[in-house]
């Protein structure tokens, strides 16, 4: 069969050269296998089907002693010399490994196959393949296939790739499978006379001096002979993959962690259900073996985005332009140990969180906005901003080719305006959210709101996915004996206008009087995250004090009695008496009327609404 390779020789109109894609990439700061991540998963997004989620694998695997004789036999046949591109070093290497990307629930890539015939919205192979830079406007898209597509090329070390698609041809499936390469271009010598080519070299059916992809049972039965039938039978979708991929100094099994950690921080709003399955489902595997993808809500430092996600609630616009900007939510919380990824770290986070992940309507993450620092150093905020629908133009016309930017100073006219208003607005939010928030003490005795407490929502130091919000409530007695003005979630009064704990009823006998001192605080002790409530016991005599840490539910109907099977339940780790040890324990004895300052400690339960109460008796036994 007449399968091989040709290179590509400039038109007598010229034409962009290879190394041109390859140099638009050197702009972006983005590790090479975080950008392959990046336009990858926005192509397959944007191939979407609409019949049911995406699924997206990356694997990395070296080819078994049936296939690498192949790829030596069918890819040798017409490649370049060396000097023009290193294919023969690859192919000629003891061990053939293969880094391919994988997606279904896509259209795979349909339309004509040469770039000179157009159809109204069939482009997606000549898009890919065939054009380097070129446009795509359709609403809802994440990106184009433009020069970003150049990091599958720049990750081979003979910038070499072969694509593996199966798509819709007038209602018919049809298999395709075609490689090219992309180099620097060069002039040679030829019949006396000199020609020069532009670097890329396209393996497949020569046919009238270009290269035609293989189609139907033919590419079906070489992608097999490859290894490349990754297409389950009657699916649509695409396979790339990457011939003898370098990793710089990574080995391995590191490479395909950092794309794991990239799939994770990169595209986390896609892996949100939403009604049911995610709209993105993504897996790993290295040799064979699966690399666990873990969840955004199992990621410590990443959480606090998922839930200023969720409380994506606060708009932003342009009043004297008259144009919604997009929405904003804003989370603080208590900041997780240790460092996050290097993948993390490489977007711009370090040890403590002060960001906005900017995205567009799309749910694709662009970049992580930098915010002045929270003013507290165990604390932390976290926000998303989701562009409008009718900015997403503005905002995809400011992104560089890596998409992981906003340059306002790209745009003009109203377009910057906007742009420009927006990154203000949003700065303007965390400048805001960094500093202290405003807190009241309206119960008349010490007792204050919770103001700092709920906006504390947040992660447990130290570990994975502990993380809570103490609410602590307050007020002071109205005529009728409700909770007046500050009364927090439902708070009742005891007499002389104490607040009176959630859920212990009143005028029980022998109860002593707890006045709380100030505002909760978070701590961390013995590495994980607590929350302290100072008090005293202004009533003379023994008393018995009893931590009443208890989960809040979130629509106001109260406290959870009974925990759900398996869950976990805030806990009383025990008491201190000024800077004194630690007395473990629920309850505790001691003397009231002596000025002591108390200090209940609590570990709140992972991701809830903990409620804390202090409850004194006279004399009596431990409860």
């Amino acid at each position: 069969m007449n399968v091989r390779w040709l290179s590509e020789p400039y038109t007598p109109g010229g034409g962009g050269t290879a190394e041109g894609a390859l140099k638009n990439l050197d702009g972006t700061e983005l590790d090479p296998l975080t950008l392959l991540v990046r336009e990858s998963a926005q192509n397959s997004w944007d191939a979407r089907t609409g019949n049911g989620p995406v699924d997206y694998q990356v694997e990395l695997r070296t080819l078994g002693p049936g296939e690498a004789p192949v790829w030596r036999d069918l890819l040798t046949a017409g490649a370049p010399p060396i000097r023009h591109l290193k294919l023969r070093a690859s192919l000629g290497r003891p061990a053939l490994r293969l880094l391919t990307v994988t997606d279904t629930g896509t259209r795979g890539l349909g339309g004509p196959t040469r770039a000179d015939v157009a159809i109204p919205g069939q482009s997606d192979f000549a898009s890919f393949v065939r054009k380097t830079g070129s446009s795509n406007n359709t609403s809802g898209r994440g990106g184009t296939y433009g020069f970003g597509k150049a990091v599958f090329h720049l990750l081979s070390a003979s910038h070499t790739v072969l694509v593996h698609t199966r798509c819709l041809i007038d209602g018919v499936l049809e298999t395709r499978l075609i490689g090219w390469a992309v180099h620097e271009s060069y002039t040679v010598d030829v019949d006396g006379g000199t020609k020069t080519f532009t670097g890329r070299h396209y393996w497949g059916r020569v046919q009238d001096g270009y290269v035609e992809p293989l189609v139907g049972a033919e590419a079906d039965d070489v992608a097999a002979s490859l290894g490349l039938d990754r297409l389950p039978d009657g699916e649509t979708g695409t396979t790339v993959a990457i011939l003898d991929p370098v990793f710089g100094e990574r080995d391995d099994a590191e490479a395909m962690q950092w794309m794991v950690d990239a799939i994770v921080w990169n595209l986390w709003p896609k892996m949100l259900p939403e009604g049911g399955d995610a709209p993105m489902r993504f897996s790993a595997l290295h040799e064979g073996r699966a690399v666990p993808v873990p969840g955004p809500s199992e990621v410590p430092h990443l959480r606090p985005f998922l839930w200023a996600y969720d409380d994506m609630d606060r708009p932003l616009e342009h009043k004297s332009l008259g144009r919604a900007l997009g929405r904003l939510g804003m989370r603080k919380f208590i900041a997780p140990s240790g460092r996050p990824p290097r993948v993390a770290q490489e977007a711009g986070i370090g040890d403590r969180l002060h960001h906005t992940c900017l995205m567009r309507p799309v749910d694709l993450v662009v970049t992580y906005l930098d915010g002045p620092p929270f003013y507290e150093e165990n604390g932390g905020y976290a926000a998303v901003f989701r562009a409008d629908t009718e900015m997403d133009r503005v905002f995809a016309a400011a992104e560089p080719a890596s998409h992981d930017a906003w340059l306002v100073e790209k745009l003009t006219g109203d377009d910057r305006r906007l742009a420009k208003h927006a990154l203000r607005k949003i700065n303007d939010a965390m400048k805001e959210a960094s500093g202290p928030a405003p807190a009241s003490n309206e119960a008349g005795d010490g007792v204050s709101l919770a103001g700092m407490s709920r906006l504390m929502a947040g992660l447990m130091a130290g570990t994975a996915g502990e993380g809570a919000e103490a609410v602590f409530t307050g007020g002071t007695a109205s005529p009728d004996g409700a909770a007046g003005p500050g009364g927090g979630l439902g708070g009742t009064t005891g007499p002389g206008g104490i607040p009176r704990p959630r859920g212990v009823p009143g005028g029980a006998s022998g109860r002593r009087r707890v006045l709380y001192d100030g505002e909760p605080e978070h701590q961390v002790l013995d590495g994980k995250a607590v929350l302290v409530q100072r008090f005293t016991l202004p009533d003379p005599g023994p008393c018995v004090v009893h931590g009443r840490p208890s989960v809040a539910l979130g629509d106001g109907r109260g406290v959870e009695a009974e925990p759900p099977l398996g869950a976990s339940i805030p806990t009383v780790v025990g008491w201190h008496a000024g800077n004194g040890p630690l007395t473990p324990g629920p309850s505790l004895r001691t003397e009231g009327g002596d000025g002591t300052a108390w200090s209940l400690i609590v570990r709140p339960a992972p991701d809830t609404v903990t409620e804390v109460a202090v409850v004194a008796e006279a004399g009596g036994g431990v409860r």
